[in-house]
This record gives C-alpha cells, structure tokens and sequence, in this order.
C-alpha cells in the first residue's frame, strides 16, 4: 500500500485506507479542501537534513525505452530526484509545475529526475505526459518502489513533516513515509549523495529551486 501527503495530509486513493485510520473525518475533509491549494514552499526549512550525506548502492531506474538508467548518470552537480505516481492526485497536480521549473532552469539546472512509483508504467507516464504538455521531463519508472525505499532516510523526512507541520507526526512515522509516501523529492550532491528530503507536494519554481538546492547541496 501507497499513500500520498499533500501539503500537510495523507488522502485517498490507496492511502485512503491507512489515512482514514490515522484521521479524523474532520481533519480528512480539510485535507481534501487543502488538495487544491498551492504545495508547501519550496525552500530549504521544508527539507529535513541528513546529519551525515547518505553514500548510496549502485541504482537505476527505466526509461522509456525500457533500459537502466544509473542515478549516476546525473552525478557531477547537485540534482532532485523527484517521486511521483500516475494515480496520485496531488502528484498529478504538481508535474505540470514542475515540468515549467525545469524548462526555466534550462541545461544550467539544477536538473529534476522525475521518477515515478509503484504501479505507474511507462505507457501510463507517456499517456500522462502527452495529455498534460509535460515536454521538458525525461521519461523514468521505478516499477517497484525499490529506488524509491532505498534512498529514503527516515530521519530527514520526519524532520520535514516537524519542520512543516509538527501535528501530523501523531499519525506518521518515518517508516511509513520512506516506505509509501509520494510526492517526494530528494536533494542530492554533486557526489550523488542524499543530503536533504522532503515529503508532500510543492510550490515549484526556478528562483526556489536554485536558492534550495545551493542552500543544502552547494
């Protein structure tokens, strides 16, 4: 089972499940009045920070063509690996303005490695991407979740949820935010190591991205 935050709340879909048990049906209806709203800002006190940067194993995602891609294909300068799913709703709502952020940062970057999760194939990410103009974002699959659960760090996104909405730690853990929470997005170095994560969707922009990534990854 997946669940999705957005700014501030598990909601439906496969995290309906664990959300309604974690909810009350009063803080559930704001979550679903808060799904439209604009994600947190992007900005560095939205990230936990890892105390030490997280090495990782040799990791690949698919592309499109259905072929490994290494995460060390973006190493040399900071980056965002970015989690997302075809059947979250705020992920959804987020792509759109995170395709934008990318093209406004152009070759220069920071680059975002949109990488979708669990259940989101390449046909449905194309179908996606077609019907919504995402023409800038590569195209990439973790069909397992696997890369996903393994760059997590359950420190830093606990960290995140404190720093952002400290209330919601009630019903959260950091097992089950590494092991089901989408949207996500990862700050890496120039290394390719994690230094910062942050969990729900987002108010992208190229001016937050810069600022974010130097602030945390340099």
């Amino acid at each position: 089972m997946t669940i999705f935050l957005t700014r501030r709340h598990l909601l439906g879909g496969a995290g309906a499940v664990m959300g309604a048990a974690l909810l009350s049906g009063q803080a559930f209806a704001a979550a679903e009045k808060e799904e439209a709203s604009h994600g947190l800002a992007f900005e560095p006190n939205s990230f936990g920070r890892l105390a030490v940067p997280k090495i990782l194993p040799a990791l690949s995602v698919k592309n499109e063509q259905d072929q490994d891609v290494p995460l060390s294909h973006w190493y040399g300068k900071p980056f965002i690996l970015h989690f997302w799913a075809t059947w979250c709703p705020p992920c959804i709502r987020e792509l759109p303005s995170v395709n934008a952020t990318a093209k406004a940062l152009g070759a220069e970057g920071p680059q975002i490695v949109p990488v979708a999760v669990r259940g989101s194939t390449i046909p449905k990410v194309r179908a996606f991407y077609d019907s919504h103009g995402i023409d800038t974002l590569p195209v990439l699959v973790d069909p397992v979740s696997g890369v996903m659960m393994e760059t997590a760090d359950q420190t830093a996104l606990v960290q995140s949820v404190r720093q952002v909405r400290p209330e919601d730690l009630k019903g959260l853990t950091g097992d089950i935010m590494s092991l089901h929470g989408v949207p996500r997005s990862l700050i890496l170095n120039a290394k390719g190591e994690v230094v910062a994560e942050s969990i729900g969707n987002m108010d992208w922009s190229a001016d937050a991205v810069r600022h974010t990534v130097q602030a945390l990854a340099g």
